[in-house]
């Protein structure tokens, strides 16, 4: 087996163990006749399509510490007297036709599953639903069926496009913000540096690199190299040999991966193999320390926009993990010296601005309110910057801290630590400035939230 397919396989294998959080709720979750859809007098459903197995099955703690939140909100009264029904059905990040890896079975879709939670599920929206391509390709169908697409996890600036896609929210920064912020950065302390590039093939490494061009950072068209996707289900790792081989031959000394967490491990085996090891600037996206798995990875850059993991000055640390904690079914394997991992802040992270959302529009709950809610909602939120959504701005989060993967001696590293407290903000357009600040505010945590 060769070591990118051993990556994915490992990956499909750990989600396994999730498979039973996929099962759907009968139509009757449904409000009655001629009410909001998903609403009743005391409860709310919501639905997602996420990769519960397959490639990129290492999101799945995502959309577990989502439902934990809401499991906790739940068990502690819910929000304005409903609780929240949270359906995950696994959808493989739309590649379940490869096969390999995908336990939801061949047939299976992004669409298909929306289309479960749209006409049998009867959701009130979708919330949290992970992958850039996976997610385009529901755009349509959800708005014409009158369903926000909320929370989108992928930071491709199709997201922000309020005036075609009112209903449609995302959550995280960009990839465009994000590769403005690597360039500031690796003009700064790699000037003169050359500088390489790998990202998948489709918004996630275009938006990426789009990004670092509007940042001033030069990449050479023979070193802006891009991968399939597919590959892992596949088993081909031609790509990403190839693309490794020919920075290592033109001696790209900065290389910035735009992959996600599987891809990032084959890329950096497959380096260390041939005796390359350039500086590594990694998207927030595929540089999770827990997903990657690899002690390769040690040293590495990457964008944060929540708090270091370990930060113990930060609230919202031991309170997301008291609330995993209480989630057995979910995370099992918890315990309260666990070091939480970016996806499970991630997942926290979209919930509780879900459920703020929802408390703010009140008892009275239909979609067009909600939406108005999300954009003028002051959010308390664990991201290190701040969470706003208005008429004109739909993308969510705009930045975040240049953090470095911190080893973890011969083990695989479990953290990254900021560079220093200056956090970066910026939006997706290439005249958006760069802006930057050392005074980082901590949201603290509503009192109805703590429990």
């Amino acid at each position: 087996m060769n070591r990118l397919r051993r990556s994915a396989t490992l990956l499909s294998v750990s989600a396994l163990a999730l498979g039973g959080i996929t099962t759907g709720l009968l139509s009757s979750s449904a409000g009655a006749a001629g009410s909001t859809p998903g609403v009743t007098a005391n409860s709310i459903t919501i639905g997602a399509s996420v990769p519960l197995s397959g490639i990129a099955a290492s999101y799945a703690p995502v959309s577990a510490a989502a439902n934990a939140v809401f499991k906790w909100v739940n068990a502690h009264g819910g929000v304005n007297g409903r609780t929240i029904k949270y359906i995950r059905l696994d959808d493989c990040y739309d590649l379940a036709s490869y096969g390999l890896g995908c336990t939801a079975g061949a047939s299976v879709t992004t669409l298909s599953q929306n289309q479960v939670l749209v006409a049998q599920d009867h959701v009130f929206a979708t919330v949290g639903s992970l992958g850039t391509a996976a997610e385009e390709s529901v755009e349509s169908y959800l708005k014409q069926n009158g369903v926000p697409q909320l929370f989108v996890n992928s930071g491709s600036k199709a997201w922000d496009n309020p005036s075609q896609y009112p209903d449609l929210f995302g959550y995280q920064t960009s990839y465009n913000a994000e590769g403005k912020i690597f360039a500031h950065f690796i003009k700064t302390h790699f000037a003169g540096k050359t500088v390489g590039f790998i990202g998948q093939n489709d918004d996630f490494g275009a938006n990426g690199l789009l990004g670092l061009t509007d940042g001033g950072v030069t990449v050479a068209s023979a070193n802006a190299l891009t991968y399939n996707a597919a590959d892992a289900i596949t088993g081909s790792t031609s790509d990403i040999q190839a693309d490794v081989a020919t920075l290592a031959q033109d001696n790209a000394q900065v290389v910035v991966l735009d992959s996600v967490p599987g891809f990032t491990t084959g890329i950096l085996e497959v380096a260390h193999a041939l005796g390359y090891s350039p500086t590594w600037i990694i998207s927030s996206v595929g540089a999770d320390p827990t997903s990657v798995n690899y002690a390769g990875e040690a040293g590495a850059y990457t964008l944060d926009y929540f708090p270091s993991v370990t930060d113990t000055g930060d609230p919202w640390i031991p309170w997301v993990r008291k609330v995993l904690l209480a989630d057995k079914a979910d995370f099992p394997k918890i315990t309260a010296s666990s070091i939480l991992t970016g996806n499970e802040l991630y997942g926290a992270g979209f919930a509780v601005a879900f459920v703020e959302a929802l408390k703010a529009e009140g008892k009275n709950v239909t979609r067009a309110g909600f939406v108005a809610a999300m954009k003028s909602t002051t959010y308390a939120d664990p991201a290190i910057t701040p969470l706003k959504y208005s008429a004109s701005a739909h993308q969510g989060l705009t930045g975040g801290v240049i953090a470095k993967i911190a080893a973890n001696g011969s083990k695989a590293p479990v953290e990254a630590i900021p560079v220093n407290g200056t956090v970066f903000s910026t939006g997706n357009s290439a005249s958006s400035p760069l802006k930057s600040t050392t005074t980082l505010t901590i949201s603290p945590i509503p009192a109805w939230l703590k429990g």
